[in-house]
């Protein structure tokens, strides 16, 4: 921008940052027909001074979950499209044993969310590629031809380029000082430069979006993090090269290393150091910055010496071990650049909670960026996060994700350093955080604790997983073993706890789960426009719907409890999926004073009590009657269990006959003791999570996050009698198009043919070659004894007798697809 360039007084859109992630933002904004989008910056254009100035560009498109590969499958195919990517390849060596097994899953991973091409290489293959390596110390390496490296500023200058002829204005040098809020709607940008009034602000400052949330008040659960990148001088096993980059990018995990070719010299980035933390006010202004405001001095000691807890040399020592010739150099350039990490790992994306029009676009890297600019523009525009396209899933990484011990600066720090120290561990999915534990509890905790209950981490909650104490049954119930990978963090209580209330009663803690009261004289038509089903039954009665976006894509299934005319109780899941769905629910009610949304999950506890001897164990404790005819499945009932008062609703989440009970926090533990107590002389255990997945797989229930998600509408997710097309509801017009072209893809339930063989979600399923799908979700069926895997296959192939393949730790499955429900498929179990 130079002196005689004037701020536009108006846009509709005014985007913070023009890195590679606000450009992506403008380009796709400005294509879905957006002229008044203005980008603003406080550093140059375009290299402007953010983590994308300095960022080597490697783009491995194999990430940990579904989206983030998806995103970077998108980014790679449109920075080729825009001239902007070179197509190298990427290789990820295994040093170790365990990584090369890691690797093989990783392969399957990739080939389950759609990367194609990719190969393992046994060493000597990785060393025909990249010759300086010595491949005596590796196993192989996971070998992906479509990787490469994106020219990160010169694809965003390109991209502002093509957002420019569509009428988009860039503007540099203009440092933004506050973002104007007014009666929970953006007014205005203010910067050094002008004010811009404007109807929505994007911020994608990335290292800088903690500073933007302190000008609206809103906690911004991201910290900045320097890490090391170097150039050699030439080396001679380089010599001779005639473009940037010939040689697939390369990554040595085990030691949080990562390579890439400058020509004739070699760069270095490293993770193999003690996490270097900024606080986001210390960052140096564009002018203030000796080279740029990402870029902090190097400092020898994290290269040289072995300062990462897990390590057991420094990142120059494995270095040199894997490319010897880099014992021998110089560096030439030396640099502690900053990237962002937030507490999970993942990007901030959304729009802010009662600020119309403030969207986020943060802690997202070269990689994913060109994909996420495609997403939160869709999102922007069309009200629905869509990629290239298609419905995608973007709950976890939503804005709304976060609980509120998220905004606390001990937590942000503490999480974001064992994201970084974990960049590239091998991480098991069950491996739970160290640090920042213990921060929710349930009023049950103490009880659950004698058991040996042994907790996961959900949204600060510590929810058991299974109880220790079970592990003494497992003489009286047969429960197969699991050995390497899935064996790891696993116990034995889980199958027998999943047997075991299949014969008895097991106590299971509700508390996490979401609860939300809707009240008033409204309650009952806003619900019914906002839900899929019919819910206008008689006080007393219980309904199971689906909550849907515009585009039909499932938001939550719940139970709405109507307690009377004009009261409903909405139960649903806890952590990010109840924080994001609680959301949706309140920010859809009139506001005419005729609805009342008020979430009661942190004021009240939850107990389930399933199993055939279930009702023998509450009647003598509690007021109602629980027989058939007077408290028929899914009613509800406000009652008393002791003198503690209830809302007890006759559902069940495993299959089996049951209520579940929801009581103020402070009667919770009154409420486990009592029903406990009740229970000594009928069975009585406590349950875990994990129970509770393997025993609702058997029965054909969904669990949203993995077989249900906003990429999939009702009729895909088989729940299509949750849906009431004689009402009105948001997402209908949607579901009437998928009527009307019919089912393409379906949520369907596959059991191994391999007796005792149990496999892990996230891996593809197969005919022959040809992939599928993948396993969305997938555990042992211990009443129905053999595995479960559900997954979303092509219509023909959903087909029950259909025999399919499950690739899991390089070996082929055999599978066929079943009928559903695999236990009880009459319903005697619940309507006992």
């Amino acid at each position: 921008m130079t002196a005689e360039d004037t701020l536009p007084s108006r846009a509709g859109t005014v985007v913070v940052g023009a890195g590679c992630v606000g450009c992506s933002a403008a380009y796709h904004l400005t294509a879905l027909g957006r002229e008044d989008v203005v980008v603003v910056d406080q550093g140059p254009l375009f290299e402007t001074g953010g983590s994308t100035s300095h960022a080597p560009g490697l783009v491995f498109q194999t990430a940990g979950n579904e989206l983030m590969t998806r995103m970077a499958a998108y980014t790679r195919k449109l920075y080729a499209d825009l001239d902007g990517f070179r197509a190298c390849g990427g290789i990820e060596v295994a040093h170790t044993p365990e990584r090369w097994a890691y690797l093989k899953r990783k392969r399957e991973r990739g080939m389950a969310y759609g990367i194609e091409g990719g190969e393992l290489l046994p060493p000597e293959a990785v060393a025909e590629r990249v010759p300086q390596i010595d491949e005596s110390v590796i196993h192989g390496g996971y070998y992906v031809p479509t990787d490469g490296k994106a020219h990160a500023v010169d694809v965003s200058q390109t991209m502002a380029e093509r957002a420019r002829e569509r009428g988009a204005e860039f503007y540099g040098h203009t440092t933004v000082t506050d973002v104007e809020i007014e009666d929970g709607a953006v007014r205005a940008v203010v910067t050094d430069r002008g004010r811009v009034a404007a109807d929505e602000v994007l911020v994608a400052t990335n290292i800088w979006g903690p500073l933007f949330g302190e000008m609206v008040g809103v906690d911004v659960p991201l910290v900045p993090c320097a890490h090391q990148y170097l150039v050699s001088d030439e080396l001679d096993a380089l010599a001779g090269a005639t473009r940037e980059i010939e040689q697939p990018i390369l990554r040595h995990q085990d030691y949080s290393l990562y390579f890439r070719q400058h020509g004739e010299r070699y760069g270095v980035g490293s993770y193999n150091h003690a996490p270097l933390l900024v606080d986001p006010e210390d960052i140096l202004a564009p002018e203030e910055a000796p080279e740029m405001p990402s870029i902090r001095e190097f400092t020898a000691e994290h290269f040289y010496e072995n300062t990462h807890p897990d390590h057991d040399r420094s990142a120059y020592d494995a270095a040199r071990e894997l490319v010897p010739a880099l014992g021998d150099c110089e560096f030439t350039s030396r640099i502690n650049g900053m990237f962002s990490f937030t507490p999970d790992g993942m990007p901030i994306l959304g729009e802010t909670e009662g600020v119309d029009g403030l969207w986020w676009a943060l802690a997202i890297w070269v990689t994913q960026s060109g994909g996420a600019g495609n997403v939160i523009a869709e999102w922007m525009e069309r009200g629905v996060p869509r990629l290239d396209g298609e419905r995608v899933d973007v709950t976890g990484a939503h804005v709304d994700r976060f609980q509120p011990h998220a905004g606390a600066r001990s937590y942000v720090r503490d999480r974001g350093g064992q994201q970084y120290r974990e960049v590239y561990q091998l991480v098991h999915p069950r491996e739970q955080p160290r640090g920042q534990r213990g921060l929710r509890r349930s009023p049950y905790h103490p009880h659950q604790r004698e058991l040996d209950a042994e907790f996961y981490d959900g949204g600060g909650w510590e929810s058991a997983q299974w109880y220790g104490a079970n592990e003494a049954l497992r003489d009286e119930y047969d429960v197969p073993d699991r050995s390497g990978w899935l064996g790891r963090g696993w116990s034995p209580a889980h199958g027998v706890e999943h047997r075991a209330v299949r014969d008895r009663v097991g106590l299971y803690d509700l508390t996490p789960f979401t609860v939300i009261e809707v009240t008033g004289d409204g309650a009952r038509d806003y619900l019914q426009g906002l839900l899929s089903n019919d819910v206008d039954v008689s006080p007393g009665r219980v309904r199971y719907a689906t909550m849907l976006n515009e585009a039909g894509g499932v938001l939550a299934d719940l139970t709405v409890s109507r307690l009377a005319e004009d009261r409903f109780l909405l139960l649903t899941g806890g952590g990010a999926s109840g924080t994001e769905q609680g959301r949706w629910i309140r920010e859809r009610a009139p506001d005419d004073g005729s609805v009342t949304v008020v979430d009661r999950t942190s004021g009240h506890c939850g107990l389930g009590v399933w199993g055939p001897n279930a009702r023998a164990t509450l009647e003598p404790v509690t007021e109602a009657d629980l027989s058939n005819d007077a408290f028929p499945f899914f009613s509800v009932r406000e009652t008393y269990v002791g003198s503690v008062p209830v809302t007890m609703l006759r559902v069940s989440y495993v299959g089996e006959l049951g209520w579940e009970l929801y009581a103020p926090m402070e009667y919770g533990a009154k409420l486990w003791e009592t029903v406990w107590a009740a229970g000594e002389d009928h069975g009585v255990l406590a349950m875990g999570d994990a129970a509770l997945n393997s025993m609702s797989m058997e029965k054909g229930f969904r669990l949203w996050g993995s077989d249900l998600t906003p990429a999939y509408d009702p009729y895909e997710a088989g729940l299509g009698f949750a849906v009431d097309l004689d009402t009105d509801f948001v997402g209908k017009d949607a579901l009437l198009a998928a009527r009307d072209r019919g089912v393409d893809r379906k949520l369907a339930p596959m059991t191994l043919d391999e007796p005792g063989a149990v496999v892990d979600a996230g891996r593809p399923i197969t005919d022959g070659e040809e992939v599928l799908g993948y396993a969305a979700r997938a555990d042992y069926g211990y009443t129905i004894d053999a595995g479960i895997v559900y997954g979303y296959l092509p219509a023909a192939y959903a087909e029950p007798g259909r025999s399919v393949e499950i690739r899991y730790e390089g070996e082929r499955y055999g599978a066929t697809v079943r009928d559903e429900p695999l236990f009880d498929p009459d319903r005697e179990r619940l309507l006992r």
